[in-house]
């Protein structure tokens, strides 16, 4: 990453804030997952991994794609990208006129 900084992401506390916010239990979201509530629980204390495919299974059971964006990319990401946005649509309306 740009100037050295280097990002972690609790994984498993994602997962357990997604699951809480759609009010399941580990059992109710295990069984949504085709899994089993060990496994659920076993990724949430961060004893297993989970690959990518689970997280995004999770966010779109959990209702939940908002908040796994916004932690698997940081905040100075956004902005620069929003800071950017602008400039895209500016240059576009120029190239067009």
């Amino acid at each position: 990453m740009e100037g050295g900084v280097i990002m972690h992401v609790d994984i498993g506390a994602l997962i357990k804030r997604c699951r809480k916010r759609a009010k399941l239990s580990q059992e109710a979201f295990a069984e949504l997952m085709h899994t089993t509530q060990s496994t659920i629980s076993r990724i949430e204390q961060n004893i297993i991994a989970c690959e990518a495919k689970f997280l995004a299974r999770a966010a779109a059971i959990t209702n939940s794609q908002d908040a796994v964006i916004a932690a698997l990319f940081s905040a100075d990401a956004a902005v620069q990208f929003l800071q950017t946005v602008p400039m895209f649509i500016g240059g576009l309306f120029n190239w067009m006129l």
